[in-house]
């Protein structure tokens, strides 16, 4: 007997299975407190050319490089190497106050070695560089909420749950409210009080979204895929703020982590088109 699905469901379907996939590029964010590794925040890795990156928020690493590590496997955290970029604050500016808040780490081989046991990278051509935004519940967010995680002191364990949220963006008057830009942003809704558990289909209360800085969103569009097909998907931002009284999240643009990387490293990523940065 065939199942007839609408095409929202099936675009739902897939959606997962392209967050299931995000998701393996997507490393848990560890702060050492007490010589115990604690949930910080969220990273998603990158290969562009030969070069690996981790692309995350400079508000949850800026001053922290030397106390920053990401779990492999249960038992073991790494301490990451390499050569950190943070965009540069106008005079009299705080980083709270930021809504670039960009951070990248140029991995050290060592680093992405250890890396590789546990995560994967993904490829530059999935980066959404001269993302359209579209009006539609195509976009998934994806992090690890400092409340569903916990290091077992008494196990020596972490075991990391990560948060997936479907979301669309939310309307164009929230980023002049917010005092973001749409070249530079991407504002998302977050209604905590509505989330669907992807397992059971029930409609929950998420959880609240401190941890997932540094997140990736990312955008699935429609398509027409096998079983076996890996489905397209684009990372279009990362996740940088949460608004709890106005049901948002704020994001950057994945452009202005690319055209720092392309200006600084001379490598080979389209030019966007949507801003104009000058890294000199």
């Amino acid at each position: 007997m065939s199942i007839i699905k609408t095409t929202m469901e099936y675009h739902q379907e897939i959606q997962l299975r392209a967050s299931q996939d995000a998701y393996k590029c997507t490393c848990h964010y560890l702060k050492i407190i007490n010589g115990n590794p604690e949930p910080h925040a969220t990273g998603v890795l990158v290969k562009i050319d030969d070069c690996h990156f981790l692309f995350t928020a400079a508000h949850v690493s800026e001053d922290l490089q030397n106390e920053i590590v990401i779990g492999i496997e249960e038992k073991l955290t790494v301490k990451l190497g390499g050569e950190w970029t943070f965009n540069n604050l106008d005079k009299n500016q705080k980083r709270k106050d930021d809504k670039i808040d960009i951070a990248i780490l140029k991995l050290d081989d060592e680093s992405v070695d250890y890396i590789k046991r546990q995560y994967s990278f993904i490829n530059q051509n999935q980066l959404g560089i001269n993302h359209e935004i579209k009006n539609l519940p195509y976009y998934t967010a994806i992090g690890f909420p400092a409340s569903k995680n916990r290091f077992n002191k008494y196990k020596g364990e972490l075991k990391s749950s990560p948060f997936i949220y479907n979301t669309v963006p939310a309307d164009e008057k929230k980023y002049k409210d917010l005092n973001c830009k749409e070249y530079e942003n991407l504002i998302l809704t977050y209604e905590k009080k509505r989330v669907i558990d992807n397992q059971t289909k029930r409609k929950i209360t998420g959880p609240d979204p401190y941890g997932i800085s540094g997140g990736g969103v990312w955008f699935v569009p429609t398509q027409l895929v096998n079983e076996t097909d890996i489905v397209d998907k684009k990372l279009v931002s990362i996740l940088t703020e949460w608004s709890s009284e106005k049901n948002i999240w704020i994001s950057t643009r994945i452009d202005l982590f690319t055209e720092v990387i392309r200006q600084k490293y001379k490598l080979g990523l389209p030019e966007s088109k949507i801003i104009k940065l000058n890294t000199n």
